[in-house]
């Protein structure tokens, strides 16, 4: 083709059509800006098209993650609340003023203590994007906006557990040493079954729950805890919202 182009050139001016010659060359300039053009264009819809099929693939990815955190919220939210209630129950039998069964209250602070699960967070998919710089892929600007509050969110609930966790392990757990028997309480549930250990016997210690319990000092220890189930449950609820939304969200931009 440069050939055949070159080839006129030369016609016309050997011919000396100076004017036609100009005209030809200028509508051969045209045609290769064109040319240029639509090569550009081209690569320009293939980069598209390439950008769109990544986009598709972390969304899809996003869509997996957040389904299995909103499941995994709803498990330690179910687990908390059941803590939470044994919690409220036994404030209850605090400030009653009946007869204590032994065995109630051991069951109670087995709730408390053994029951919550904790929350197990899937990052991969945020990770991979934030790793790769590859988030302005994602065209939906109300979906960027969503997906760049996830640290926040993240956040703000991982700082409440550590808040519930430090005070129950660091001063709820070590306050009960004089005030029950730890030793009665149940094996928790999360153990696998064949560890093959010997069994633990109940205690052969006597104690007065009227004494130990029914105190000021342990009904604000015990209220103190409660707080900290109820900051929980409501940390967890505010996540959940904000992972239904998002998910929600890249549902609808995935095609």
């Amino acid at each position: 083709m440069i050939k055949f182009f070159r080839h006129i050139r030369k016609s016309l001016i050997s011919e000396n059509k100076m004017g036609k010659y100009f005209k030809y060359a200028i509508g051969e300039i045209i045609l290769v800006m064109i040319g240029i053009l639509l090569a550009l264009q081209v690569n320009n819809w293939n980069n598209s098209r390439i950008d769109v099929s990544k986009e598709q693939a972390i969304l899809k990815s996003l869509q997996t993650d957040f389904k299995a955190n909103i499941n995994n919220v709803d498990i330690a939210y179910n687990s908390f609340m059941e803590a939470y209630n044994a919690s409220a129950n036994l404030l209850e039998i605090i400030k009653d003023d009946s007869a204590i069964n032994p065995s109630e209250i051991e069951h109670l602070l087995d709730e408390i203590i053994n029951k919550t699960k904790s929350l197990d967070i899937i990052t991969g998919a945020i990770d991979e994007i934030s790793n790769t710089g590859t988030f302005n892929l994602i065209r939906n600007p109300d979906l960027r906006k969503q997906l760049s509050n996830w640290s926040y969110f993240k956040t703000d609930t991982e700082d409440d557990i550590v808040i519930y966790r430090n005070y129950l392990f660091d001063f709820f757990i070590p306050s009960l040493t004089k005030k029950a028997l730890l030793r009665n309480m149940e094996v928790p549930d999360f153990f696998e079954d064949d560890l093959g250990l010997q069994e633990i016997s109940k205690s052969n210690f006597k104690i007065d729950y009227n004494k130990t319990i029914r105190t000021i000092e342990f009904e604000n220890e015990l209220y103190n805890n409660t707080l900290n189930y109820m900051y929980a449950l409501n940390s967890y609820k505010v996540f959940k919202d904000y992972l239904t939304d998002t998910l929600k969200l890249i549902e609808s931009n995935i095609k």
